[in-house]
């Protein structure tokens, strides 16, 4: 804030002042003022008289007598024990007012008898439900033996208590304190209690104690004595400054020691507090009037704050006087608030008009005056949202990086300038700059390739034309690539990559202007086709598992199997593997399509009366964007396959993140028993940096390098691999085996595991001969394998 108004200064800070006062009048700073002096009754500390005793009928007295209320003959029986310790005076915090037993009454006033105008009963006031105020004293009988005190206290229990009433005077009958105060001066109405005299260090005993006869009677000599409830059950308590939640009898005591220490409190409320807001208000507008900074003024804020609160602390302490200090303490802060606010709707305002600046800045090239590449694919989104045709052109300006290059960034910028200039006059709206040598505009309508052919050598026939910039003559060489769209189907972004698709292909051809192909549009057609047929596939049960063997190469046994799916549409046919598998990895499907697999492929083999293993794959999207763990255990436990005859199959391109998370999940699958396996192993990015380190239990060597052999290089390769995993503990598995060479060759280096057409090409459980008695598999004779027989195996 630079300058502060001295009219409306003064407003707004007595307004703060004002706003505060009227949130303190309703409450609303209560609990902040009750933390406060909650705070300063810690800090004045005191000890209390050492006159006063609570013996206390706490959870183990009522589990000793064992019923509640207790017989009047246990109470007679605490109040002679206590005179017989020689206690100078005793009440009882305890409804008396209705008969008991003959025997236990006659018990209780004998002892009231006995203890000779030392004992003094409780009597309270309650309201009834028709609201009528009445007073419960204790029964006749026992109040001719002994005086009746009043143990009510100000508030109706719900907040915190902080007096209690002097008594009732037109009645005779005084509180608690002052009963055994009689000597201390008149309070008025109420006692405001004074909780900096510690509780914690009054004498406490338990009632049980005193009726078993153990207590040291030198604790009880001459002692004043309350004797009431703090056991749970019978819920006397009261939530009061400093020490929280206590029961009754302690108010009593704490009020009673309120008036022994002779410390008569004051509330002086928020008076002082309210004149030293109205001061400070004053204050804070002369000297923002000065332009004082707003930083300088919130620190003498805060020492002001400080300053007050040990003058309050003092006033307490040696006056006995109790303020309400948080409407001066919000008063400042909303008085720096305020100031600060002022400053900030400055700088909002300044802020605005950098965003109206960058807000053009978004919407267009600077350099060109052309709208920007999102200001273009925005308005057009909008009228492809609502079905409106479309026609995109993309224009790109041969020449001119030459221009840059030779005369300097700034004629090119200017060139640009004029091509965006020349583009407005012949179109009418402002072109769109994608690039530093590309622009785009569109029109609502949808032109057929030849119109849309025609429009781009017309408007070549004027951007063609020389350019005189700085005495330079640019000439440059347009380009041109179009599309339209009749429906609204595709997205701004599709139509502009549509017509860099088509200006690709001008390129290539050397023409001058090209529209986006039907032949290119069917090729994108089938792709949604397929990506829409995807979504459906699984509700539509088009899928379907085939199983390829995996035989031990030592004793030619089927060990296990791997599960691949297959996908047979009824309008597309038979979808290769290579075609949706990528596609469902790249809408996010592969999720629910692997979770399938997971869980079709243990159903099924848990049905085989067959003891090999199962092998499936997992894709890298499965992790990202699932929960393979979940799955996991779910396809288990339904299917009841064990998890140790499972092999999950992973590639390396899991492993390109370096994910944290991964290496966890892996580390979990295999404290669930189930193996991991590394396909294609040797055509990642990194293997032998991360094998050694993660948890996977085998190999599989990729068929690049079986098919092969025996290839000297291929061998080298995998004689090096077959090495390596026995140093490291790794099973083996050599995929693509086509040939009884190559099957021999694997198991002279000691590969285990086998799998490939020389073994059986991936099919249904029956053509495999997977039955109950059925585990071996003859080795089918080598043939060699063609192109369609390798993209199979």
């Amino acid at each position: 804030m630079r300058h502060w108004n001295a009219i409306s200064g003064g407003v707004i800070a007595f307004a703060c002042v004002f706003v505060v006062w009227v949130a303190s009048l309703l409450g609303g700073l209560a609990p902040i003022d009750q933390a406060i002096r909650t705070w300063r009754f810690q800090a004045t500390d005191r000890a209390p008289s050492g006159e006063t005793l609570f013996v206390d009928i706490d959870s183990k007295s009522l589990t000793n007598v064992g019923v509640w209320p207790w017989p009047r003959q246990v109470h007679a029986a605490i109040l002679d024990r206590l005179m017989s310790l020689g206690a100078a005076e005793v009440v009882f915090d305890i409804d008396f007012s209705s008969a008991s037993t003959p025997q236990g009454d006659l018990a209780l006033e004998q002892a009231l008898q006995r203890a000779g105008g030392y004992a003094f009963l409780a009597a309270f006031q309650q309201t009834t439900s028709a609201g009528e105020i009445v007073l419960n004293g204790p029964l006749p009988r026992f109040a001719a033996q002994a005086n009746s005190v009043l143990v009510n206290v100000d508030g109706d229990g719900t907040s915190l208590l902080q007096s209690v009433p002097t008594g009732l005077p037109e009645l005779g009958i005084p509180s608690v304190a002052q009963a055994l105060v009689p000597a201390a001066p008149a309070s008025g109405p109420t006692l405001m209690m004074d909780f900096g005299i510690d509780l914690e260090r009054i004498a406490r005993i338990s009632a049980s104690e005193v009726l078993s006869g153990t207590p040291d009677p030198a604790l009880f000599a001459n002692k004043q004595v309350i004797v009431g409830a703090s056991a749970i059950e019978l819920r006397d308590f009261f939530q009061v400054p400093r020490f929280g939640v206590i029961p009754g009898p302690l108010v009593q005591l704490e009020a009673t020691e309120t008036l022994k220490a002779g410390r008569l409190l004051t509330d002086l409320g928020s008076l002082p507090a309210l004149l030293l807001s109205l001061l400070a208000a004053g204050a804070f507008v002369q000297a923002r009037r000065r332009q004082t900074p707003l930083g300088v003024l919130a620190a003498a804020g805060a020492g002001f704050i400080v300053l007050v609160e040990i003058l309050a602390w003092l006033a307490l302490r040696e006056k006995g006087a109790v303020l309400a200090t948080a409407l001066f303490q919000f008063s400042i802060g909303l008085l720096v608030l305020s100031g600060l606010l002022n400053e900030r709707a400055l700088r909002w305002r300044e802020f605005l008009r950098q965003q109206g600046r960058l807000a053009y800045l978004a919407t267009h090239d600077l350099s060109s005056g052309a709208i920007s590449r999102q200001a273009l694919v925005d308005a057009l989104d909008s009228e492809l949202t609502s079905g409106k045709p479309a026609s995109v052109v993309l224009v790109h300006l041969g020449r001119l990086d030459a221009a840059i290059a030779s005369l300097g960034h700034d004629v090119g910028e200017q060139a640009a300038a004029h091509v965006a200039q020349r583009l407005e006059q012949h179109l009418a709206i402002k072109p769109a700059r994608i690039g530093s040598d590309l622009f785009a505009w569109s029109r609502p309508d949808a032109l057929n390739p030849e119109q849309l052919t025609a429009l781009c050598r017309w408007i070549a026939s004027a951007l063609d034309q020389p350019y005189l910039i700085d005495g330079h003559v640019i000439i440059l060489d347009t380009r041109y690539g179009a599309t339209a769209v009749s429906n609204g189907d595709y997205s701004a972004a599709e139509l502009l990559r549509q017509s860099d698709v088509a200006l690709g292909e001008a390129r290539i051809q050397n023409a001058k202007a090209l529209a986006f192909s039907a032949d290119q549009s069917e090729r994108i057609t089938q792709r949604r086709l397929k990506d829409i047929a995807l979504r459906q596939a699984l509700e539509r049960d088009e899928f379907y598992l085939l199983f390829q063997p995996q035989i031990d190469l030592a004793t030619n046994r089927l060990v296990g199997v791997e599960a691949l799916v297959r996908w047979k549409n009824a309008e597309l046919g038979a979808i290769s593997p290579a075609d949706f598998i990528p596609l469902a990895e790249e809408t996010g499907l592969i999720v629910r399509l692997g979770d399938w697999i997971m869980h079709e492929a243990c159903r099924q083999v848990a049905l085989w009366s067959w003891d090999g293993r199962l092998s499936i794959n997992v894709s890298s999207v499965q992790f990202q964007l699932g929960d393979v763990i979940a799955s996991l255990t779910s396809a288990l436990s339904k299917s009841g396959f064990p998890a140790r005859r499972l092999d999950l199959e992973i590639t390396e391109s899991l492993f390109i993140k370096d994910d944290p998370s991964i290496l966890g999940a892996l580390e979990t699958i295999r404290r669930m028993g189930v193996s991991i396996a590394l396909d294609d192993f040797g055509t990642g990015y990194s293997s032998l940096s991360y094998l050694t380190r993660l948890p996977i239990d085998k190999l599989k060597i990729d068929q690049a390098f079986v098919r092969p052999l025996p290839d000297t290089h291929n061998e080298a390769i995998v004689e090096t691999i077959i090495l390596m995993a026995k140093r490291l503990g790794k099973t083996v598995v050599a995929e693509g085996v086509e040939t009884a060479h190559q099957r021999d060759y694997l198991a002279a280096l000691g590969c285990e595991i086998g799998q490939g057409y020389l073994f059986g090409r991936p099919s249904s459980p029956e053509v495999l001969g997977l039955e109950p008695s059925s585990h071996e598999v003859a080795a089918a004779p080598a043939t060699p394998a063609g192109p369609a027989a390798s993209a199979e195996s």
